[in-house]
């Protein structure tokens, strides 16, 4: 007999369970809109961004609207004239819409704030919505509320869904479940259909960024692994995720690239090599429906499953070679050293281990607790069950080995481990037979293992704070950038962290910005502001430069100058102004801005 069982409730109808779980997640959305109500305050008063990818989002939206190409991902301003990004159209279109709807009866600027709050909101709302679906595969109405309680009390809903947060992340993370959630679904053998849906998830994860790709390697091999466990009466989920793979990235592929650049490999973003695999995928997958009646033995079926698994990799192989490797390689390595690599998402759970153990432990063991519960839940279950938690634990390890390189994947696998982790409470519970008010009690005691907040709470006071981050964030807020907008149009020499908020609060262009395709540009910030200020003045004026821009208190300039003692940076913190360089008398603080001198 399975260990999660979902008999409890079979017998129960729809109108009778689907109101508490729907009243759970009513819940979970008013607790986060209460929790971040100074965050949407803030940003409903001066119009702050939390983070420089959402600035830019905003940038590239009103540059949507303004008329710029839909096929045109160049922000002209970043480095004239332009850097073309590697995001797409496909998180613009909500934002769009949601402007031109608020535009109905708002002058633009609100419109805009009321976007920057329902954005978010509607995303945590489909996040909680997939969440339920998906712990609905696995387990009974227990399992999808603990799931929802356990997602509540991570990391996503107080990072990726929260006020402001317009990027691309809180979408992907809402994708992943889904697309989790529909091929759990499609394992049964009567809701194969179901598994349609899971590539059109796929498909749109992929054309938005490329960083769920790990987990849909893994979502993309199931099907093939569980038809190599169950034979024949597994084609039909066989040609349902083939047929809504193959559909969906096709049309996803003509819809977000231009004829232009259809032919050129990108391995930063959706391109026509990771067409050309995802195509050669879900042909094998096609073919191994197409000859399944004719492979009865299990050994003719692994062997069949492994030369289909050869497709996808000879045609990436063949169209995109490189992208078997970093996709940062061409990343001028000064730029990685000074700018990506202080980039907080990127850094590896090791390195944060080595200065804030609480916070590796905050972040790590929770989602590991649910990768091995889920595989004990695996072990105890069979058939159906057995299967399904299987391929939740696959994917709750790939976010966990994600992790561990870059810290940013752990908001993707979080909702997964709450998952894992709730059919582990759930099981629990029923192996104790308790019933009444500490059934209650239990049921939170139980699932505190999977609950990064847990952690949070029982860690010794400072033990998860980071290093020290300055006072960036003032730097970069509304009421010391738009003093900037001001000054007549021009091109701005500044640090590349400030560079998103300066196009989204000024009409300035920029050099420097934190965006690897903005490799000369960004290069040349660094160059000049390492070089001392007499050979930084011809590095500043060659670039065309009319402001030169520096806030002493932010993080990256305070690095510069640590870096280089004798340093353009280093001088300027310092208040030893070049005679290049003339102070304007602007309100800016704690930003200074300099006319470049020629």
């Amino acid at each position: 007999m399975a260990l999660v069982s979902s008999v409890e409730t079979r017998s129960e109808g729809v109108a009778q369970r689907v109101p508490t779980v729907l009243l759970v997640v009513l819940g979970a959305l008013t607790l986060g809109v209460f929790v971040t109500l100074g965050r949407a305050r803030e940003i409903w008063e001066t119009g702050a961004f939390l983070d420089t990818d959402d600035a830019l989002r905003m940038v590239q939206v009103r540059s949507l609207l303004a008329g710029q190409s839909w096929y045109d991902m160049t922000v002209a301003r970043m480095d004239p004239p332009g850097s073309f990004m590697h995001w797409s159209r496909t998180v613009d279109i909500p934002l769009a819409l949601l402007m031109k709807l608020f535009g109905l009866f708002a002058d633009a600027t609100t419109a805009e704030a009321l976007t920057r709050l329902a954005f978010p909101l509607a995303m945590l709302a489909l996040l909680y919505v997939a969440v339920a679906l998906t712990a609905r595969q696995v387990g009974d109405r227990f399992v999808q509320i603990a799931a929802i309680c356990l997602t509540v009390a991570t990391a996503p809903m107080f990072v990726q869904f929260i006020p402001g947060r317009i990027d691309h992340h809180a979408p992907q993370i809402v994708l992943l479940v889904a697309m989790t959630g529909a091929m759990l679904a499609a394992f049964d053998a009567s809701r194969a259909k179901t598994a349609v849906w899971s590539g059109l998830f796929v498909a749109m994860s992929l054309s938005i960024s490329v960083e769920n790709l790990p987990f849909i390697v893994v979502l993309a091999a199931a099907p093939a692994l569980i038809w190599i466990v169950r034979g024949d009466e597994q084609r039909g989920l066989l040609v349902a995720f083939a047929s809504g793979l193959a559909a969906s990235l096709a049309a996803c592929f003509f819809a977000t690239i231009g004829p232009q650049r259809w032919f050129v490999a990108a391995c930063d973003a959706y391109s026509i090599g990771q067409f050309a695999a995802g195509l050669a995928g879900a042909a094998a997958l096609g073919a191994l429906a197409l000859v399944s009646p004719r492979l009865s033995s299990l050994r003719a079926r692994i062997v069949a499953a492994l030369v289909a698994g050869l497709a996808p990799v000879v045609a990436l192989k063949l169209i995109a070679p490189a992208c078997f490797g970093d996709p940062f390689v061409g990343l001028d390595p000064l730029v990685r050293e000074i700018w990506l690599n202080n980039v907080a998402e990127v850094r590896k759970l090791s390195s944060i281990a080595a200065t804030q153990p609480g916070t590796a432990a905050m972040l790590g063991l929770p989602v590991l607790f649910a990768l091995l519960a889920s595989l004990v839940c695996a072990w105890k279950s069979e058939g159906l069950q057995r299967a399904r938690l299987l391929l939740l634990a696959a994917l709750i390890a790939v976010g966990l080995a994600m992790t561990c390189w870059a810290v940013r994947a752990y908001s993707s696998v979080t909702p997964l481990a709450a998952i894992g982790g709730a059919v582990a409470a759930a099981a629990s519970l029923r192996a104790l037979r308790m019933k009444g008010p500490l059934r209650i009690v239990v049921a939170v005691l139980a699932a505190l293992p999977y609950s990064p907040a847990a952690f949070a709470l029982a860690l010794p006071a400072g033990a998860t704070s980071d290093k020290p981050t300055g006072d960036t964030m003032a730097c970069l807020a509304p009421k010391a950038m738009k003093p900037l907008d001001a000054l007549k149009p021009g091109l701005v020499f500044a640090p590349i962290d400030a560079g998103s908020h300066l196009l989204a609060f000024t009409r300035h262009s920029v050099l420097g910005a934190p965006y690897h395709r903005n490799n000369s540009g960004n290069r040349l910030v660094i160059d000049a502001f390492l070089a001392p200020p007499d050979k930084a003045k011809a590095l500043v004026e060659n670039s065309g430069a009319d402001y030169l821009v520096i806030c002493p208190r932010q993080m990256q300039a305070v690095t510069i100058a640590e870096r280089a003692p004798a340093g353009l940076a280093a001088a300027l913190i310092a208040g030893h102004i070049p005679d290049w360089l003339a102070p304007i008398d602007i309100d800016a603080a704690p930003n200074m801005a300099f006319r470049v001198r020629r």
